[in-house]
């Protein structure tokens, strides 16, 4: 846990960069308001499950709309410097916390049986290619123009192995993630011991994370862009408006185009889905958090503008996200813990669910206890400046 009062620092004004940070806190607040209350679950709410395969769930946005945000905030931290050291340290320290995760998950010690995947791998390998590309470059223009390479040769690639596949359809048993992750891993150290047949942390999924957090960081980079006019504007409406409109309207346009231009061209088609993070997935994500860190700059103005009971009114948002890793992975692994099964047979959450006539009802005070325990957590941290980072 690092001890850190001082946003990350930018060209332009100190108003500027801290009300960008702001927005973009506030963004990932909700985003953790929705994890939270998915996390919290204790009873069987088939509407919060995953997508079995070629399909959009809603708890299938929070992760991606999370490693979107991240590549915003990361466009912040590299715009001006990359430090490799710090990078590459941030990155190992993750692997380790993805590994001892896995190890609690799947309640094993054993190497043999270890899961090397996960999604705080993905986290880090997405960290130290951002890094290297913004050694680049850090314009939005040029992670705009990096969004699209990444975007159409995921897809292309993609596309290219449904051939190969019945109908040109990708399956279960027919997809590049099954094969080259058993090769690189081993089938016993992936996603269900390769059963599924995919893995969502493997390596597809990891280029289709590359393109959301390239699409976040174009974002960041535009936002950045306009620092200087935003401080100066006599208009309490976003500068950024506009960009970010025409931002969200060519990431939906292009995902559309590749998910049925493929298709069109004898390929075989790439839909939105999560479980490979194809193109057109990531780039609808970004275009929910180009949203989202537009109405963050609504919701949080320049100083000239903003009012001390607006900044009151939003700090659990704003507290949330800037301790998102802590809130994301640690909400994860307590409630993993809170549901495995004491010595008497019984886990926490069912003792607390037997204390009420209805089910329901008690997912309902669970949830709000849940949400408010984490927030309470966030603020106080907040307050202190402290702030977990690896």
């Amino acid at each position: 846990m690092a001890n850190e009062r001082a946003s990350v620092a930018v060209n332009g004004p100190a108003t500027a960069t801290k009300n960008r940070i702001d927005a973009l806190d506030w963004a990932r607040g909700w985003m953790l308001v929705a994890s939270l209350g998915v996390n919290s679950v204790i009873i069987s709410i088939p509407l919060l499950d995953h997508a079995p395969w070629a399909s959009v769930m809603p708890i299938d946005l929070i992760f991606p709309l999370f490693v979107t945000l991240a590549g915003c905030g990361m466009a912040f931290a590299f715009h001006r410097q990359v430090e490799p050291w710090g990078v590459l340290r941030r990155a190992l320290v993750l692997v380790a916390l993805g590994l001892g995760f896995n190890a609690v998950v799947d309640a094993t010690a054993s190497l043999t049986e270890l899961r090397f995947t996960g999604v705080l791998q993905l986290y880090a390998v997405v960290i130290v290619v951002m890094a290297l590309l913004h050694l680049v470059t850090r314009s939005w223009r040029g992670w705009a123009l990096l969004t699209i390479v990444l975007a159409i040769s995921n897809t292309v690639m993609l596309s290219s192995f449904a051939r190969s596949c019945v109908a040109t359809l990708l399956t279960p048993e027919c997809n590049p993630s099954g094969p080259l992750d058993s090769l690189l891993f081993g089938a016993t150290h992936i996603y269900r011991n390769g059963l599924a047949g995919h893995d969502p942390e493997g390596i597809i999924a990891i280029m289709g994370a590359l393109v959301s957090t390239a699409a976040g960081a174009t974002l960041g980079h535009l936002i950045l862009r306009f620092r200087k006019d935003e401080a100066a504007s006599s208009t309490r409406i976003p500068i950024t408006t506009v960009p970010i409109a025409l931002a969200i309207a060519a990431l939906l346009g292009l995902a559309a185009a590749l998910w049925l231009g493929p298709d069109l061209l004898a390929g075989g088609p790439v839909p939105p889905m999560k479980r490979l993070w194809t193109a057109p997935f990531a780039l609808s994500i970004a275009a929910i958090a180009a949203l989202l860190l537009w109405l963050g700059q609504v919701a949080l103005p320049s100083s000239k503008f903003r009012t001390e009971r607006q900044s009151r009114f939003w700090t659990p948002w704003v507290a949330l996200g800037r301790n998102s890793l802590l809130a994301y992975f640690g909400s994860h692994l307590m409630m993993l813990l809170l549901n495995r099964p004491l010595p008497g047979g019984t886990s926490v959450t069912g003792a607390f669910a037997s204390l009420f006539p209805s089910a329901v009802l008690a997912q309902l005070v669970w949830t709000m206890l849940w949400l408010m325990s984490w927030v309470l957590l966030s603020i106080v941290l907040h307050r202190r400046g402290w702030y977990v980072k690896p």
